[in-house]
């Protein structure tokens, strides 16, 4: 395996691992890319003052590839390790988006929700739901199913949702 393929089989791994685990992990969004920014220049820094020792063609491999590998074996043990399962059900709302341009002009209901109690405001990632538009058609109530990594970070193992009257009143 050449160094060019070992770049593209990585790559697209790391990139379906990361886009998994982060949909499943309930990090806050601009919390995570500060800390990972912050992380990379650090290591910058010392792979510049030879405290890290990469061969020079590697930084780009190690940045590219092993650094991502990295942060997602974190993620992936922080899953795996799960524990505790807790239940928390909140009432939601999903709005109508519009897509298209000045010719053409679309609009739908999105699978993206918004909590009661704006509840995990900052985790996109624990109120998007891709394909699921129709687990959620009729509902307004999910119940999730969290628990807790060995590195402490919550985990989205499961959701359901249901109908519930007492949401339609009230949210």
């Amino acid at each position: 395996m050449t160094k060019t393929d070992k770049y593209i089989v990585f790559s697209i791994l790391n990139v379906v691992i990361l886009i998994t685990m982060m949909f499943k992990t309930v990090l806050n969004f601009y919390w995570f890319v500060l800390i990972i920014s912050l992380i990379c220049i650090i290591i910058n820094r010392l792979i510049n003052r030879n405290l890290i020792k990469i061969k020079d063609g590697d930084k780009k491999y190690f940045f590219k590839v092993v650094f991502p590998m990295m942060v997602n074996c974190f993620l992936v043990i922080n899953y795996f390790t799960g524990m505790n399962p807790k239940k928390e059900t909140y009432c939601f709302k999903n709005e109508i988006s519009q897509v298209g341009g000045r010719n053409s002009h679309q609009k739908g209901k999105t699978t993206y929700i918004y909590l009661s109690g704006d509840a995990y405001k900052y985790a996109y990632m624990t109120r998007s739901f891709f394909i699921d538009y129709k687990r959620m058609w009729g509902n307004n109530q999910i119940i999730y199913t969290f628990e807790r990594g060995i590195f402490g970070l919550k985990i989205r193992k499961d959701y359901q949702f249901i109908y519930n009257k007492s949401c339609a009143e009230n949210y």
